[in-house]
């Protein structure tokens, strides 16, 4: 599946636009060429497309839905990217005991330029997604990022001024009143993030899996590219590959200020490994199409989605 940079999903959004995010420590895995104890045959690419499941792949009960007046919300910060901006909120459950957010807001409204309340035109950043649970005194973060270009060439054209954001949650209204955001329209992308200060993933889950990228740093322009996926697994416990973990990969190509990229979602090949023991590592073969383009630079990333491993690297395109 072929799509503009506007429509990046998360995994592309959240780790670029964004760098100083800290995500699950199952996470943020960066390329690397691996030796050792992997498997002596990688296990074969399996062209099986396929969606993410419903359910998180970190074991956690779903608590009570959040209530605005247990949710602090703390200091704005914002980053700039190719093509995109972006803006990180955290929010602070300051309850007396866990509670849930929905994996992304249903509406999100703002004072916009004429002075008037509107909602913004808002889309999750992927999907599905899950409710996320935060811990007591525990933080997650929300996400909102949009184009950071006002039209296709480049050029910045005046851009709108929304002010007083407010987020719909089941319980009621989140206040951010310090969350000013610039945009060239009304449409923006948000998702809530996994808490920052989440316990680690539970031995023997395939959150608990750190991934590795094996995968040439020089690709040609239109072509196919193989790489290599290592899962590792440092805890103490087997994980179990039942059901199969689903994955997605994304690489974005950039001419210019614009940027393309072309994503699928798969299903591993779960057939001839079933299990990860402990202090073992599984290597998959993997391919992707690569979008025709002009020679440049380029990003791939790679995870298990929901919340499982996460791996990225930049690329350059040759013809």
């Amino acid at each position: 599946m072929e799509k503009t940079i506007r429509s990046l999903p998360v995994l592309l959004v959240l780790a670029w636009v964004l760098s100083g995010c800290q995500l699950s420590g199952a996470l943020g895995a960066s390329a690397t060429s691996t030796t050792g104890s992997a498997t002596p045959t990688a296990v074969p690419w399996l062209d099986k497309p396929a969606t993410v499941p419903a359910t998180t792949v970190v074991t956690s009960p779903i608590s009570p839905a959040c209530k605005p007046a247990d949710l602090h919300v703390g200091t704005v910060s914002s980053g700039l990217a190719t093509a995109q901006e972006g803006w990180r909120v955290p929010i602070t459950n300051t309850g007396s005991r866990p509670c849930s957010l929905p994996g992304y807001p249903s509406t999100i409204t703002a004072i916009g330029p004429d002075g008037n309340r509107v909602p913004l035109s808002d889309e999750p950043m992927i999907q599905p997604a899950p409710p996320i649970t935060i811990p007591r005194a525990g933080k997650v973060t929300l996400q909102v990022a949009s184009s950071a270009l006002c039209n296709p060439t480049g050029t910045v054209q005046p851009s709108r001024h929304y002010s007083s954001v407010e987020v719909d949650i089941p319980t009621g209204t989140l206040d951010l009143a310090n969350l000013n955001l610039t945009l060239c329209a009304n449409k923006i992308f948000s998702g809530f993030l996994e808490p920052i200060s989440a316990p680690a993933p539970v031995p023997g889950t395939v959150a608990s899996l750190t991934a590795h990228l094996d995968i040439p740093r020089t690709v040609n322009s239109g072509s196919t590219l193989k790489y290599q996926v290592v899962l590792v697994n440092n805890s103490p416990r087997t994980v179990d590959l039942k059901p199969c973990p689903v994955y997605q990969e994304a690489i974005t190509v950039f001419t210019g200020t614009k940027g393309r990229s072309r994503s699928r979602t798969l299903e591993l090949d779960c057939t001839s490994v079933k299990a990860i023991k402990p202090a073992h590592k599984i290597t998959y073969q993997m391919v992707i199409s690569v979008p025709p383009s002009q020679p440049g630079p380029a990003k791939f990333a790679w995870h298990i989605a929901p919340g499982g491993p996460f791996a990225r690297t930049a690329l350059t395109i040759m013809r």
